[in-house]
């Protein structure tokens, strides 16, 4: 077991450490494949695993916070992408805010990278057969699809029975940490289940990611077991405790209470907004029925009237 497993017990007991899920740690920890190749590739196919799709080669090169930028259009932030030795590209994107649009968003993402490195006038046959296997993984703190499990799946497929693939192409995997959070997961049966289990609970219990592994018997096991899964915690302990990261990190905890603040009082507009709608809704139904009422009246003494002229004429 590393120092930096045990190192909790000799007076480091991790209190407030930065959230493994917050841009400037998850920038540092996934800064070249050197130190974090392997912690790429065994999210990756942790998360694959769980869906029982192929899994990933080799991780060959790691690019943090990367920007796709076109002379011709916008350019577009991504958290994590690495490509593996064979040409595969997977893009790992942590959302903590409200963005529902996750999936137009990695359309977006595996544009650039399905064609972002045609050349004009390409034969369209070679771009084709040039495109890499694209694997999107978005970690998302809300629920943006009620139904289904934490692990939501899309993928280009047909639509008439029997079901197929249209392309292995490209794939989406949304993991939804609230619906994760629900279940409990006392027992840790996956390696998908083990990596959500150590980054939620640290982060919500601010403990230092050695401190959450060495607390849970079965977390030290796959920790033991799976070189990726400790190449991350290992790298994590190293980066959070730097100064200049720390800093960053309180930076990113104030943007990101701005960021809620802002989601509040959107929130509570909106609610003024409904209310105020249903209040004019019900006094236009109040009016509705009030007019039926003296309608009805209305026809009430017509239909009086008709009866007392019926009757003279008779």
């Amino acid at each position: 077991m590393s120092d930096n497993i045990t190192s909790f017990e000799h007076g480091d007991s991790g209190a407030d450490a930065p959230s493994p899920l917050s841009k400037p740690i998850l920038e540092a920890v996934f800064q070249n494949a050197d130190v974090s190749g392997l912690a790429v590739k065994s999210l990756i196919n942790a998360v694959l695993m769980d869906s029982g799709d192929k899994p990933i080669g080799d991780v060959m090169s790691v690019i943090p916070e990367l920007v796709h930028t076109e002379t011709s259009s916008r350019g577009y932030r991504i958290d994590v992408e690495a490509m593996t030795d064979s040409g595969e590209i997977a893009i790992v994107e942590v959302q903590l805010r409200q963005f529902a649009s996750m999936i137009e968003r990695s359309l977006l993402y595996a544009e650039q990278a399905l064609c972002g490195g045609a050349k004009r006038g390409t034969d369209l046959s070679e771009v084709i057969s040039a495109m890499p296997r694209v694997i999107a993984v978005n970690i998302l703190r809300k629920t943006v699809r009620t139904a289904g499990g934490f692990h939501q799946i899309a993928e280009v497929a047909y639509r008439e029975p029997p079901y197929e693939r249209a392309t292995d192409r490209f794939e989406i995997h949304n993991l939804e940490l609230s619906k994760f959070r629900a279940l409990g997961c006392v027992e840790l049966n996956t390696p998908l289940q083990c990596w959500l289990a150590a980054l939620c609970r640290s982060q919500d219990e601010k403990k230092a990611l050695a401190e959450v592994v060495a607390m849970d018997n079965q977390l030290n096991a796959y920790y033991e077991h799976d070189p990726g899964f400790a190449q991350f915690v290992d790298r994590y302990g190293k980066v959070a405790a730097l100064p200049e990261l720390r800093k960053a990190y309180r930076l990113w905890q104030i943007d990101m209470i701005v960021e809620k603040l802002e989601e509040e009082r959107i929130a509570a507009k909106e609610a003024e907004r409904a209310a105020k709608h249903a209040d004019e809704l019900a006094k236009m139904e109040a009016a509705l029925a009030a007019e039926r009422e003296a309608s009805a009246a209305k026809e009430a003494e017509i239909a009086r009237l008709q009866a007392l002229v019926d009757k003279r004429l008779v």
